[in-house]
Formats: C-alpha cells, structure tokens, sequence
C-alpha cells in the first residue's frame, strides 16, 4: 500500500547525508552518526546531563526513518480498537507534530476504514527544523487524499492563548499528543507539565463539541528501568495523573492501553494490546537497514473522550 510515510521516509533517506553536518566545515569530515545523537537529544543523561534538542537537519531526517514506523504502528493500532469512537471526516489537531506521524496513522487508518473520507490536519511544532519535511507532506498530501494540512510554529505552553485561538475557530474533532508531554518535561517541572496537560483537557473540552475525543501517545517503561534512571521523566506519569484526574468526571470517558513489550506487570496501563512488534510488511528493505529501524511498540496510550 502507498502511503504519505513511505514518501518522507524516501526523501529523509536521500536528504540525510553521510557526512555529519555539524562538523562539515571542518578539515576533516565526519561519517553521519544519528543514531548517537538522537539518544543524547532523548536523554540528557546521555548528554553529560545538558538538555539538547533537535538542532540538525541531518539529525531530522534520521529520526524520520528511524521512528515513523513505530510511532505510526502504536497509534494505528490503537484506532483499531477505538474505530467505533472515531469521528468521521477527522479534523485532527497535533500539538507537536514533528514529523506527522499521527496524520501517517489516520491515513493509514482511512485506507483501510473508511475510503471514502476526508482528513483535515493542522499540527503546532516549536522546531523549524522539522519546516522542509513539513512543505513536503504538505505539497504531496493531495496525492494522499488528505483534504488540507497545515502547520503553524509555535510553543504551546508559552502560546497557550494562540493555541486555544486556533481550537475555537477549527473546530477539531481529533486532539493528538504524540510523545509529546515527556519531551516538554526536558524544559519544564513535572508540576508545570502536568498542569498544563490538565488545563488544555479542560479548556478543550469547554470550547469543543460533544465525541471530541483528546489522544496522548508517550513513553513507558519497567518500574526497574524508573529506578536505574531517576532523572529521566517517563510520559506514563502525565497520562496516569490525567486519568487519575478525569476518571470520576461522567461528562468524560477514560481509556488506556499499553503494549507488553516485556512480561513486567509494571507496565500495565488499562488494556493490553495483542502484540508489540512494529509491523514491517510491505517496507522496503533499503529503509529498514539504513535507518535500523525500531522494532517494538512501547507506549502506553490515553484517550479522553466528551460525552
């Protein structure tokens, strides 16, 4: 099947160089090594405890061959299990969209769904780096059957105002958070994080229609990996504190899935899903070894939905 993703994936491959931008003004130029660097983008305990965000080019495209792929799989296979809840025609709106996996997700889940709808997709991202894979899938997504995409740059928690400005006026029936809430905890307290979560659900919900659902996507781990890495902020903490926060709200439904990527109860988020290996049919094998794609699903999901 052709879809968008197999497109960016195409050109991050024939963008990303070789050599390692960073240092191409150097004498002596170095052999690209993303697959070093995102970690230290990810963990700053990777990174001599300094927080780094993405701030390469070369580094951006890597990413989207490395992890388009997962991120894709996990919220596909979450809208499997919630197709009866999804609305038609999806005005999604993606809170830090870097690379539009979420929108790689709903197409996929139209294709095979609902042929004959419509997708409109505004995402916020605060990186301009992510701009060239953007002007792409927004260029190429008519060949999609996408009926509009957007993408505005932005920061959502010191844009807060802008962010509920755009919400007011589209309309959305589709919210996205797609590992988003663990990577705002790089820059901000737990606290903050959680607040903020906590304030956009109740502002959403107060602005948009009844069956707008709301969907955080985001990291999760053993309690013994919590325990090695203490610094590093896990996503699992907001969704539970908003589950936790929600779950006696009747004008609110509350569903949480995770996937058992290893036998540890520990990982336990509401239901299971069926299994956890990313799904690598029908992609090309130059892909798949040139970035050494992930191959395990790992997040743990939540979706609020207005009754």
């Amino acid at each position: 099947m052709h879809l968008l993703m197999h497109d960016v994936m195409r050109i991050a491959k024939e963008f990303h160089s070789p050599v390692c931008l960073r240092f191409s003004n150097s004498n002596y130029q170095r052999v690209s090594t993303c697959e070093k660097c995102l970690p230290k983008v990810h963990f700053k305990r990777k990174n001599n405890g300094n927080i780094r965000d993405y701030d390469c080019q070369n580094m951006i495209y890597y990413y989207c061959g490395r992890f388009s792929l997962k991120h894709l799989g996990e919220l596909f296979m979450l809208l499997q299990r919630i197709s009866h809840r999804i609305p038609n025609n999806p005005r999604i709106f993606s809170i830090g969209c870097g690379p539009c996996t979420d929108l790689f997700a709903f197409e996929k889940y139209i294709k095979h769904n609902k042929l004959n709808e419509k997708i409109k997709y505004h995402g916020i991202e605060k990186n301009v780096l992510w701009k060239e894979i953007h002007n792409f899938i927004i260029k190429h997504g008519k060949r999609h059957k996408l009926s509009k995409i957007e993408v505005s740059y932005l920061d959502a928690i010191r844009e807060f105002q802008e962010v509920v400005r755009i919400m007011k006026e589209e309309q959305p029936n589709v919210i996205l958070f797609q590992y988003v809430l663990s990577d705002i905890a790089k820059y901000y307290p737990v606290d903050l994080v959680k607040r903020f979560s906590e304030k956009f659900v109740e502002k959403a919900f107060e602005i948009l229609p009844k069956s707008t659902m709301i969907i955080f996507n985001d990291t999760n781990v053993t309690q013994e990996y919590a325990k090695r890495n203490p610094d590093e902020i896990k996503g699992r903490i907001f969704l539970e504190h908003l589950s936790e926060r929600f779950w006696t709200n009747r004008n609110i439904s509350v569903i949480k899935y995770y996937f058992p990527y290893k036998d540890d109860p520990s990982l336990k988020f509401g239901a299971a899903h069926s299994d956890f290996r990313v799904d690598f049919s029908n992609i090309p094998e130059d892909l798949i070894n040139y970035f050494e794609m992930w191959d395990e699903y790992r997040s743990a999901q939540l979706v609020l939905i207005k009754n």
